[in-house]
């Protein structure tokens, strides 16, 4: 899954007025407005360490390749093995 797709959906209150974005937010050791304003639309760098807390913290949603493309590293670098 996306993480720009797994942050919307987890950004809903439900009836219980309970916003899962919160409990993940404490997973990654930082909050639900930091998600929202620099994480979901990429617009801060992000170190590879945040970035390994962004993928653990989604508990198998999101893989940390996933993360690294919404940070703007292509599918190709990926796969590109070094020499």
């Amino acid at each position: 899954m996306k993480l720009y797709d797994y942050l919307r959906e987890l950004d809903r209150t439900d009836a219980r007025g309970v916003n899962p974005l919160e409990a993940y937010a404490v997973r990654v050791g930082t909050s639900a407005g930091y998600l929202r304003v620099h994480v979901l639309k990429a617009r801060k760098a992000a170190s590879l360490r945040y970035m390994r807390k962004l993928a653990k913290a989604s508990e198998g949603n999101v893989s940390l390749s996933e993360v690294l493309m919404h940070y703007g590293v292509t599918a190709e670098e990926l796969n590109n093995k070094a020499a």
